[in-house]
């Protein structure tokens, strides 16, 4: 694994010098910090790197992890890499990280709650070169596109309409949730809501054009370095080049279990065999 990570960030440097060259807007790598993400992405758990005043997260959100989190000592900064979790549970967790206020580096994957919820909710926040950030799931699908998205875009009924009004239609109403969960969280951290929209919309095209359809839950969807300048603004105080397209060769990891199908929208394979596509 460790081979692995090495090999992995020694590609980041070849391309990311590249990538500086092409564009100033991109952060030199930093050999110091490139170790301490090399060793935390080999660390597994909440826990301080030995011999630093650095702070690893390598781990999914979960009460028991973030919980550890805030008993850690003050540190320099944090650096975080996680598959995700819960969206409820995450704003816990971000609850914690405005309180500690150290700056945070975004590491591996960054993904489902992590990007939609940690990430733009960060007040210092800077991206390595190493990371994949994608949301998960269209969040913000209204009742009647979300009834037909798997039924041939058959409309709801007038009692398929009464229940989803009355909280019967239990699948919609957990979809619903993410939503009000999101809306709630980045009005108190002042984040546009167009940080996830407009990766809604991108997805819900992209599915459209597919002749086969998951669930709205099971799409995914990549963050650009354009979309996180936009909508993080001076919160980003540096950011390296990562891949945010699946003709980047940093998705290498990633290409033996997803279904690309868009330049930014994907659907791990389990997901797409299960639904006999």
């Amino acid at each position: 694994m460790l081979r692995r990570v090495l090999s992995l960030l020694s590609l980041c440097l070849g391309l990311s010098l590249l990538a500086v060259a092409e564009s100033a807007s991109y952060a030199t790598p930093d050999s110091a910090l490139d170790a301490l993400v090399a060793e935390c992405l080999e660390t597994e758990g909440v826990n301080q790197l030995e011999g630093t005043n650095t702070l690893c997260y390598n781990s999914a959100i979960y009460p028991e992890q973030f919980i550890k989190l805030n008993s850690l000592p003050p540190a320099d900064r944090i650096i975080i890499t996680s598959p995700g979790g819960n969206v409820a549970t995450a704003r816990g967790m971000s609850s914690i990280l405005d309180r500690r206020a150290e700056p945070v580096i975004i590491a591996g994957p960054c993904m489902s709650a992590c990007a939609m919820v940690i990430l733009p909710s960060l007040d210092s926040v800077y991206i390595h070169r190493t990371a994949h950030i994608a949301v998960h799931g269209i969040t913000f699908m209204d009742y009647r596109t979300w009834f037909g998205w798997l039924k041939d875009d058959e409309q709801p009924g007038s009692f398929d309409l009464i229940r989803a009004q009355l909280g019967y239609d239990f699948g919609f109403v957990m979809h619903y949730s993410g939503q009000e969960h999101i809306e709630e969280h980045y009005a108190r951290q002042d984040m546009d809501l167009e940080f996830i929209k407009s990766i809604d919309a991108e997805m819900t095209e992209t599915a459209l054009a597919q002749s086969c359809r998951v669930p709205p839950k099971d799409y995914w969807g990549l963050l650009t370095p354009d979309h996180i300048r936009t909508y993080l603004g001076e919160r980003l105080v540096g950011m390296e080049a990562f891949a945010a397209s699946w003709d980047d060769p940093l998705n290498q990891y990633y290409q033996d279990v997803i279904e690309p199908l868009g330049p930014r929208t994907y659907v791990f394979s389990r997901d797409f065999e299960d639904a006999v596509c």
